[in-house]
């Protein structure tokens, strides 16, 4: 199985169904360059596992937690949080 010829949905699919992906995987699945993933797992940003010390692979769970990393709260929630507080105090 060629990985150039899977659509998109077919890689993501595979990635979820085995639960880790390569590096070429995991730049598919966060939309990245590969250069950057090798930066955030060099780098300790996003954890990674070297079993023989060549490949680095990627837990599908650690890559969808850097991808809901640093979440933005919207201003609707701002305000929601002010009023309940505010109300309370």
């Amino acid at each position: 199985m060629n990985k150039q010829n899977l659509s998109l949905e077919e890689t993501i699919n595979i990635i979820k169904l085995r639960g880790f992906a390569n590096t070429f995987e995991a730049s598919i699945y966060l939309s990245l360059s590969i250069h950057y993933v090798r930066r955030l797992a060099r780098e300790k940003e996003l954890p990674s596992y070297k079993p023989k010390g060549k490949c680095i692979y990627f837990k599908v769970e650690d890559l969808e937690n850097y991808l809901l990393s640093n979440n933005r709260i919207s201003n609707k929630n701002i305000m929601e949080k002010t009023v309940k507080y505010l109300s309370y105090n």
